[in-house]
């Protein structure tokens, strides 16, 4: 039931801080160093670069030993707090609860999910993509949206315009505020899935098939890619191992910036990106019941849409096939932390041109780019949070996350069994439910993601 509708404030987000180097017990301190030491390949032989690919594909976070790759976590009991993770691509859905699992909060997993999708779903997820984020801190039991809304660039590639990329920007401001793992640690695990190569996912698979397969050869570096495939990105390594080594501030206004700038002969100049500051402030809020709030971005992203959902109105359209150039994915912590984010290319692969030397696909200027947000709904009293969620493969996922949150929250109906009778109805979501809470135990949490998506949905305890 509603009771009052708040409003939507929004700020703007300098974000020129160096990433926050917080205090870190030992085994985060090794995280980190076996990430740097992982990621200093180049000049070994190949018999090393192999041993290190290897170790790659059975440990793509490069975890510590005991937290290696999925085949060998194994839960130690089940009275552990409740983490979990999801998202519309599999390999970074593995990534973000292995964060999770070496120690880091929702948001560190939030982070380490969305530059893992920028090397393993760029069709939907590049770093050129725009798109918007919400964070429930645990701590201060409030929420804070981070949106970035697709800018034109000033210029265009070959002829096609695109858009200014501003999400590392957000992405940065969001960990300094929110994270608790070392920068480089959310970074890493994607630079080492660029450098040492990924099999090609069953989502990715279905939007290189959308585009023909010409994006294959066009923006990779090769020919039709199949899933299963080893998509090896060398160039987007070496953007991210930049942003690890430099921090974010080093996409929009340092070296990489300047980097970027040149490649593109000034179609995009290092003041365009400097001007796109994402805004950061308090999400569009929705009383529900006596002591729960729902959050979802504010303009200009697509919040009021999600509202709509969770007031029961379910999104039309068909049943996506391919990601259409959107794609979401969320964490929570066992603390009660919750991050989601919700992502748009404007189409799928974006503007199809890549930032020559830095790997980084372009977004497309769309009408329909923006329409992106998650959903969380959290008690302020408490800091309990109830549903967390993101959606995919079209830009009505936004209404389909509120829909999603409507029937689990407000009916009452199964997480699981909500997503299997929509089938992707109006757009795939990835949710996180805790009707009860986590604080009985996390007995009722589930997390999912729709059957007629291609994602992966994991828990962390």
């Amino acid at each position: 039931m509603r009771l009052n509708t708040g409003g939507t404030v929004s700020g703007q987000a300098m974000n020129a801080k160096r990433p926050r180097q917080s205090r870190t017990p030992p085994v985060r301190h090794a995280l980190a160093l076996a990430a740097l030491f992982m990621l200093a390949a180049c000049g070994r032989s190949e018999t090393d670069r192999d041993t290190e690919s290897a170790a790659q594909a059975a440990n793509p976070a490069g975890m510590s030993p005991g937290r290696g790759g999925l085949s060998r976590i194994v839960a130690d009991s089940v009275n552990a707090p409740f983490s979990a993770v999801a998202a519309d691509e599999s390999r970074a859905a593995e990534i973000g609860r292995d964060v999770l699992l070496a120690g880091g909060n929702a948001t560190d997993a939030a982070v380490a999910m969305y530059f893992a999708m920028a090397v393993t779903l760029p069709s939907a997820a590049s770093l050129g993509a725009s798109g918007a984020c919400i964070v429930h801190n645990d701590k201060t039991k409030a929420a804070e949206a981070f949106v970035f809304p697709p800018i034109t660039a000033p210029g265009t590639v070959a002829g096609q315009p695109f858009t200014v990329p501003s999400g590392v920007r957000a992405i940065t401001l969001m960990h300094v505020r929110h994270g608790q793992l070392r920068w480089e640690a959310t970074v890493a695990p994607a630079e080492r899935l660029a450098r040492f190569g990924v099999p090609v996912s069953r989502a990715l698979a279905r939007d290189f098939q959308a585009s023909g397969g010409m994006m294959g050869g066009r923006a990779f570096g090769g020919g039709a890619l199949t899933e299963g495939s080893t998509l090896t990105q060398p160039d987007l390594a070496g953007t991210l191992a930049s942003i690890r080594q430099r921090g974010g501030a080093d996409f929009f206004q340092g070296q990489l910036a300047r980097t970027m700038s040149e490649q593109l002969g000034g179609a995009l100049t290092v003041d365009a990106l400097r001007a796109a500051v994402p805004q950061a402030g308090a999400p569009m809020t929705e009383s529900y019941g006596m002591r729960r709030r729902v959050y979802v971005a504010p303009a200009p992203a697509a919040g009021a849409s999600a509202l709509a959902g969770f007031k029961g109105q379910a999104p039309s359209g068909p049943t996506p096939t391919d990601s259409g150039g959107f794609a979401g994915l969320a964490a929570v912590d066992g603390k009660a932390g919750a991050a989601a984010c919700a992502l748009s290319m404007g189409q799928t692969f974006g503007a199809r041109a890549v930032v020559p030397g830095a790997g980084v696909l372009l977004g497309a200027p769309s009408p329909q780019g923006g329409s992106v947000s998650p959903v969380i709904i959290a008690n302020p009293g408490n800091g309990e949070f109830t549903f967390v969620g993101a959606g995919g493969g079209a830009a009505t996922a936004a209404q389909a996350t509120g829909y999603v949150a409507y029937a689990t929250i407000e009916q009452d109906q199964p997480l699981a069994n909500v997503l299997t009778s929509r089938r992707g109805q109006g757009g795939w979501v990835n949710a996180i439910a805790c009707p009860s809470g986590l604080r009985g135990g996390g007995s009722s949490c589930r997390s999912a993601i729709d059957p007629a998506g291609a994602g992966l949905a994991l828990t962390a305890r």
